[in-house]
């Protein structure tokens, strides 16, 4: 073999000391210095970093074949397909003669990447199973720009294709020819791959789209593939907000832990979440004290009620469009929770509310007006629904209530009612668009009014990647 590979140094440097040019330089080419490449190629292929063995190669065939021939005889396919243009369609014939088989040949247009594109996808699609190649060497610019799109994108269904190029290590500009022997082929790797970017890019997208658990799950492949820390720090927030959002506070909370040890580490300073992190630190800080609420089970705390009923908010803003049954419930127990926890500063529970009898006449005579029904209607009170409990803070001259009139609540009433028949609870009825407006309504006043008094803002959106 090294025998061969002087004999082409030896032929080269005889050309280049004829110092011919253009057809004539052409014409000893092929008669003293392509057979030997040839011979080396069909013999031993110079392909990098391995050789591999396919068994579908396809190709772009511009006005100078022998890089072509190269590369099917470094790829090594039986079935080679070529996609060649009206003007370099006279060099099929040479093309198979080199190699030594019969390809077969596609016509396009040198500029029409739309049907490269499609034609490689066609090839593609009918040889499933096999391990297939895509050289983008020769041909125009523009069709080497479109087998390198399709190749690195279908790559993504097809994770044994590949793409490849010829290369040289010396390009000698008066014959215009790679020098002899320096050629080899290369298995180029994907970019997309390598880097990451376009699963970076669709991680996002599954980020914004609130599908948390599926943008985790990109984030840790991204640091298995890649190697880059940083990917792993994405994941650890995904998976914060992926069991937030599935009301695992417990879960979410020792992601914001671990979420936080990697922002500590001097490696992930400069992370770009880093700039986040004081909203982090607060809904970390938010995270916990739902935790301690619902372990203390003291609805009397101000920040832990006031974080959960902010989550439970932004759950029923996000799904009102889209599954608003789903929405009501959570709206419905924003609003029940925000009662309660008014209800436990003033040492009042909904369950054993302990009414006087003075409470007592209030409340029935309340509902008797906001329900349009006689006295003698109302039983007494032995729990507080949602109804019972806003009439109850309205007589202890609760400040979140006085922002209601007796016609507010008169409105507000059929929608309260309601909540025991809703579809997903006890009855059969889906929640009208009207009524889930309002129902938020009344849920977000109240918050609103809370959280001003106890000075607790919590920011349960998640932030920006």
């Amino acid at each position: 073999m090294q025998d061969l590979k002087q004999k082409i140094q030896q032929a080269w440097q005889n050309l280049k000391a004829q110092e011919l040019e253009g057809t004539k330089a052409q014409e000893l080419y092929n008669q003293t210095v392509w057979p030997l490449l040839l011979e080396l190629w069909r013999q031993e292929p110079q392909v990098y970093p391995l050789r591999e063995t396919f068994e579908v190669s396809i190709h772009t065939l511009g006005t100078s074949p022998e890089a072509t021939t190269l590369a099917a005889l470094g790829l090594g396919a039986s079935e080679v397909y070529v996609l060649h243009t009206p003007e370099s369609k006279r060099y099929l014939a040479q093309f198979q003669r080199d190699l030594g088989q019969e390809v077969y040949p596609i016509e396009i247009d040198k500029s029409d990447v739309t049907r490269l594109y499609q034609a490689v996808g066609e090839q593609v699609r009918k040889h499933p199973g096999k391990k297939i190649a895509l050289d983008l060497t020769s041909g125009t610019k523009a069709m080497s720009a479109g087998m390198a799109a399709a190749g690195y994108f279908l790559q993504r269904v097809y994770p044994s294709l590949r793409v490849a190029y010829v290369d040289n290590d010396a390009f000698d500009p008066i014959l215009r020819k790679p020098v002899a022997g320096t050629e080899k082929l290369i298995l180029l790797p994907n970019p997309h791959e390598v880097l990451g970017d376009l699963d970076e890019h669709l991680a996002q997208e599954l980020y914004r789209a609130r599908e948390f658990g599926k943008a985790a799950d990109k984030f840790n492949a991204l640091r298995r593939k890649t190697g880059q820390g940083s990917f792993e720090v994405y994941a650890a927030l995904c998976e914060m907000y992926q069991r937030w959002y599935a009301l695992d506070f417990e879960g979410a909370q020792g992601n914001a832990a671990r979420l936080f040890g990697f922002l500590g580490q001097d490696a992930y300073r400069a992370h770009p979440l880093a700039r986040h992190a004081q909203r982090l630190k607060e809904q970390k800080e938010g995270l916990e004290a739902i935790v301690h609420l619902l372990k203390s089970q003291s609805l009397a705390d101000s920040k832990g009620a006031l974080w959960l009923v902010a989550t439970l908010l932004q759950l029923g803003e996000e799904r009102k469009e889209r599954q608003p049954v789903i929405a009501a419930l959570y709206f419905y127990r924003a609003l029940e929770l925000i009662l309660q926890h008014r209800l436990a500063v003033r040492g009042r529970s909904d369950d054993d509310p302990n009414l006087s009898p003075e409470e007592q006449e209030h409340l029935r005579h309340s509902l008797a007006s906001w329900l349009g029904l006689p006295l003698e209607k109302i039983r007494p009170v032995q729990k507080l629904g949602l109804l019972e409990g806003i009439a109850l803070l309205r007589y202890l001259s609760d400040p979140a209530l006085e922002q209601f009139s007796e016609a507010d609540l008169r409105g507000y009433q059929g929608m309260l009612q309601s909540r025991n028949k809703s579809l997903l609870i006890h009855g059969l009825e889906v929640s009208k668009k009207g009524d889930l407006e309002k129902l938020q309504q009344l849920g977000r006043k109240l918050y609103q009014k809370t959280r001003e008094e106890a000075r607790v803002f919590p920011a349960v959106e998640p932030i920006e990647v």
